[in-house]
C-alpha cells in the first residue's frame, strides 16, 4: 500500500488481484465486509448496513487477540454514512468514531473519503482520499496507528478477493 500525506488530505493506493465487480463487492456487501474489515486479531461485526445515498454503515470492531493486551475484549465502533454511488467506480462517505449505538464521538476525527475502483491490468487499484476537518485530525488518527491497520486491513481484503471460493 502506497500513502502519501499532504496537509489535510490522506491517499491511500493499492492494487488487488482481482475483478473489479469483487472488490466492489468485498466494500459493498455486508456478508463480504465483515470477512476482512479491520486489522488482525480483531472480528467485525455490523448492526446497519444500507449502502445507499445517505445510508449507513454502522459497525463494530471486536479485539479477540489476546497478544494485544489493552485491546484484547474491546470494541472499536466505526460509521460510514454513504453519498454520491456510482456502481462499481466510486462511492463516498463520511467516517466516523462512534459507540455501539452510533453516536459519535465528540472530539475524534471525522474524515470525507473518496473511494475509487479503477480497472487495471491484472486487477483492480483502488485509491481512497480522504479529507480530514484539519491537519490536527489527521494527525491524530495517524498517531492512533491508523496506516499499519489500514495496511492489515487491505492484506486481509486482497486475501478474500484472491479467493476463488468467494
Amino acid at each position: 500500500m502506497q500513502h502519501t500525506v499532504e496537509g489535510k488530505t490522506l491517499t491511500l493506493e493499492r492494487t488487488f488481484s482481482a475483478p473489479r465487480q469483487k472488490v466492489w463487492d468485498a466494500f459493498t456487501k455486508p456478508e463480504l465486509f465483515v470477512k476482512w474489515w479491520g486489522p488482525r486479531g480483531w472480528v467485525t461485526e455490523v448492526k446497519e448496513f444500507n449502502f445507499t445515498e445517505g445510508g449507513t454503515n454502522h459497525y463494530g470492531m471486536k479485539c479477540d487477540d489476546p497478544k494485544q493486551k489493552d485491546w484484547y475484549g474491546k470494541y472499536s465502533w466505526g460509521k460510514m454514512v454513504f453519498s454520491n454511488i456510482n456502481p462499481i467506480d466510486s462511492f463516498n462517505y463520511q467516517d466516523y468514531f462512534c459507540d455501539e449505538n452510533a453516536v459519535v464521538q465528540e472530539g475524534m476525527a471525522v474524515a470525507t473519503v473518496v473511494q475509487e475502483f479503477i480497472e487495471v491490468e491484472g486487477g483492480t487499484k483502488i485509491v481512497s482520499t480522504g479529507i480530514y476537518e484539519s491537519e490536527e485530525a489527521l494527525k491524530q488518527v495517524v498517531e492512533m496507528g491508523m496506516l499499519p491497520g489500514i495496511a492489515e486491513t487491505w492484506d486481509r481484503l486482497e486475501e478474500l478477493v484472491a479467493d476463488r471460493r468467494n
